[in-house]
């Protein structure tokens, strides 16, 4: 029974899969920053645009200064480096719901369209 048992723990850790490697880890970009509450919309500045994050492509961040605002992209939607973001705000103000395409810098092939999420402002803490 016990040889039974063993050989079914191994073949079930054979089935197991292991984390990607490369897995996103914490966002550089806010280090040091403490978070507010989510909002739905945040007025575009036109020094400013959207970027993937450094270690999670599946996030977008917003701004540069005392605040910097994250979006959360569904599961699955995620940039690369190379692309290039272009949004479709209705007016001047980016906000849940509103899309981003993507192409590639190089060939201008274009890639994914992502729903934006809510906009989670990351304030530094001095």
């Amino acid at each position: 029974m016990r040889l039974r048992f063993a050989s079914l723990l191994g073949l079930l850790g054979a089935c197991t899969v292991a984390p990607p490697a490369g897995a996103p880890g914490p966002i550089t970009e806010l280090n040091g920053r403490i978070a507010r509450a989510p909002v739905k919309c945040l007025h575009m500045n036109q020094n400013e645009a959207l970027r993937t994050s450094e270690q999670n492509h599946n996030v977008l961040i917003y701004g540069s200064g005392r605040t910097i605002w994250l979006n959360q992209l569904a599961p699955g939607c995620n940039f690369h480096d190379s692309d290039v973001l272009v949004t479709e705000p209705f007016g001047s103000s980016l906000c849940r719901g509103d899309v981003v395409h993507s192409f590639d810098r190089l060939s201008r092939i274009p890639g994914p369209a992502c729903v934006l999420g809510e906009f989670i402002p990351y304030d530094s803490a001095g």
